[in-house]
């Protein structure tokens, strides 16, 4: 067997334990997707049953983010994720990350996983957020 042969077969069998790997930890990656006030932010999202992992880029530096569940139809309500008062702070550089167990799981309940940023730093003032990253939530996961 050649080295080529070898090397396509060790990355074949990392590829299928790797996925799963993921597969077992019953976790979904859901990408994130920026919104009009922060055209350059990225992100993902890790969602299980039980738990939520945020890891974002491109956020406004050294700012307060809060993260929400949402629907919207029939009619916009939200609940935050997590713990009160569900927040990351983002670095110097704009990096955040927030982590949280959740009391019941979202899959079906929710629309939309929102992340939301507080100009003023009080995660409490949800008059003047602005919307930073969003997705939606698959129906199971």
């Amino acid at each position: 067997m050649d080295t080529r042969k070898i090397l396509i077969a060790l990355a074949a069998g990392f590829f299928i334990l790797a996925f799963i790997s993921a597969s077992w930890a019953g976790e979904t990656r859901i990408p994130l997707e920026a919104a009009k006030p922060h055209p350059n932010a990225s992100g993902t999202a890790y969602l299980s049953g039980d738990s939520l992992s945020v890891h974002a880029k491109g956020l406004q530096p050294d700012s307060v983010y809060t993260v929400w569940f949402v629907n919207m139809k029939p009619r916009k309500h939200e609940t935050g994720a997590g713990t009160a008062p569900y927040m990351f702070k983002s670095d110097s550089r704009g990096y955040g990350a927030y982590a949280a167990t959740l009391s019941e799981s979202p899959f079906g309940e929710w629309q939309m996983i929102m992340i939301v940023l507080h100009p003023n730093g009080n995660p409490k003032d949800m008059k003047n957020m602005k919307g930073a990253l969003k997705a939606p939530i698959p129906q199971s996961g």
